[in-house]
């Protein structure tokens, strides 16, 4: 079976660079995104885009935003070409077909965030050139490798279980933007929480161990993915897509 999920995921890979987002935009689409991530924001924040505990945000939120772009499309877009009764006639069984379409997703995701990671760097260190090597810290460094695979796992799980069920790409991607929104909810509503709580938080995370919060958020994104993917196993009826 894994080499049926790799036939899947390769087919799904090539098509998303051949066409882009949702089928629609090309390869520019990614030169523009490695421009301005890789290039216009390490620019602009200098030094602060390595040695900044805010870039870990950023690496960790990023991902989504990538496979959010493709992955709406998995099912729903098959379904709207009309060609998801050519994929599902085929001998691929129902496991290779969903596993497929997660792997490209999640693979889109991350690739893309450790390709923008790469040109930050030279383009900070090429912009401060004469003050020594500039490189995120070790721990930034895993930490961005490892969250960057398991947000876009999360992506990819919402995605597929989202496109399995939306009528068209178009329902698809208002769903994953609502996701979209409530990832940033925190961040919009933080003006709004008392200082003195702010401060506390503050305090804890200053003493909590960056490690033990890194591993407990990896269990619980974990957990979520598992989750959905048991549902997206439990919705995945060929006979029922075929139908509908």
């Amino acid at each position: 079976m894994i080499a049926d999920i790799l036939t899947v995921a390769w087919k799904e890979l090539r098509e998303m660079l051949m066409f882009g987002d949702s089928r629609g935009r090309n390869k520019l689409s990614l030169l523009v995104i490695l421009a301005i991530f890789g290039v216009v924001l390490p620019l602009q924040n200098g030094r602060d885009w390595v040695t900044s505990p805010i870039s870990a945000m950023v690496w960790a939120w990023m991902p989504y935003m990538w496979v959010y772009s493709v992955v709406a499309d998995s099912f729903a877009g098959e379904r709207e070409r009309h060609t998801l009764e050519a994929l599902l006639a085929t001998r691929l069984s129902d496991r290779a077909i969903l596993f497929g379409k997660l792997l490209a997703a999640l693979a889109y995701g991350f690739t893309l965030t450790w390709a923008i990671l790469l040109v930050s760097l030279v383009t900070i260190n090429v912009a401060v050139r004469g003050e020594g090597l500039l490189l995120f810290s070790p721990l930034m460094t895993v930490g961005a490798l490892v969250f960057s695979i398991l947000v876009s796992g999360l992506a990819a799980s919402i995605g597929v279980l989202v496109s399995l069920r939306a009528s068209s790409v178009r329902q698809a991607q208002q769903w994953m933007s609502f996701g979209m929104l409530v990832l940033f909810l925190p961040f919009m509503f933080i003006q709004f929480i008392p200082e003195a709580w702010l401060e506390s938080f503050g305090s804890a995370l200053v003493n909590a161990d960056p490690l033990q919060i890194a591993i407990w958020a990896a269990v619980v994104l974990l957990v979520i993915q598992s989750a959905l993917l048991a549902v997206a196993m439990r919705l995945f009826q060929r006979s029922k897509l075929i139908l509908d």
